[in-house]
């Protein structure tokens, strides 16, 4: 699960500190805990160390389970099905996937512009956002919402129903079948693996429910180390614009990159 020396896993070796796993990594163990039976609370079972990691284990729901290390011999081809945590379906397996068991997507309503507008403007999340950094009013702000947006959903949290995230899918090409995917998160869920895997809910709605051959994710080189592990095994790198993004004064390469549907292990998409 975990592809590092096993000399660095002791207890209190931290995830992303000293193992510098990053958001899809994280995505990964949270996946693998969920597909041991753990339920996760967003508010406070989020893994911080190996150790933590070995505690939620204690609340696996199939017994006799242990932790086991990469063999070193590179990562497992995977799409984003198999490595996310499987979320509940309803009975009916042709109604859409919209959650998974800690937040579900739900459509943008008009109480959502203020969470919205504050999710893009905010100094945390701004720079990884549509504006980068140059909030608009918010005037304009509701006037783009729907601009070349195929589909755009609200991230709540399945406790309480809060908001915490936007999902969104532009730039679509019925008759080229692709479309672009982005993503912006409170900053506290950055980097734990459970935006990553709502977005990766997002990107299998996609799939299932428009007539997509890839989604694309334009990803300046400030976001990058967030999501690089992923490279070769949940998306492909399709093209790089060298010095592309102007940011904290200095340019940044900008990453054209893939979803496909049909990569080994997304069978289930």
């Amino acid at each position: 699960m975990i592809d590092r020396d096993p000399e660095t896993l002791s207890d209190g070796a931290l995830l992303v500190d000293q193992l510098a796993l990053d958001s899809l990594a994280m995505m990964t163990v949270l996946g693998w805990l969920g597909s041991q039976g753990v339920t996760l609370d967003a508010g406070r079972d989020r893994p911080v160390s190996v150790g933590d990691v070995l505690s939620l284990m204690d609340r696996a729901a199939f017994p006799g389970l242990s932790i086991q290390v990469a063999d070193g011999r590179g990562p497992r081809p995977s799409g984003p099905a198999e490595v996310a945590v499987r979320p509940h379906s309803s009975d009916d397996p042709l109604a859409p996937v919209l959650s998974d068991p800690t937040f579900r997507l739900t459509p943008v309503e008009p109480d959502d512009i203020g969470f919205l507008f504050a999710l893009a403007t905010r100094p945390e999340t701004c720079f990884r956002w549509r504006y980068r950094g140059a909030p608009p009013s918010l005037e304009r702000f509701a006037g783009d919402l729907w601009k070349q947006v195929l589909v755009q959903y609200v991230a709540r949290r399945a406790v309480d129903d809060g908001p915490v995230g936007h999902v969104i899918s532009y730039g679509a090409d019925p008759s080229m079948r692709y479309a672009y995917l982005g993503a912006a998160f409170q900053s506290r869920y950055v980097g734990t693996g459970l935006a990553a895997n709502a977005v990766a809910v997002f990107a299998r709605h996609l799939f299932h429910t428009f007539p997509l051959h890839k989604i694309y994710m334009e990803i300046p080189g400030f976001n990058w180390p967030q999501v690089r592990s992923g490279e070769g095994r949940l998306f492909q790198v399709e093209g790089v614009l060298r010095g592309h993004d102007y940011y904290a004064g200095r340019h940044w390469d900008q990453y054209l990159c893939a979803i496909y549907p049909d990569r080994p292990g997304a069978e289930a998409l």
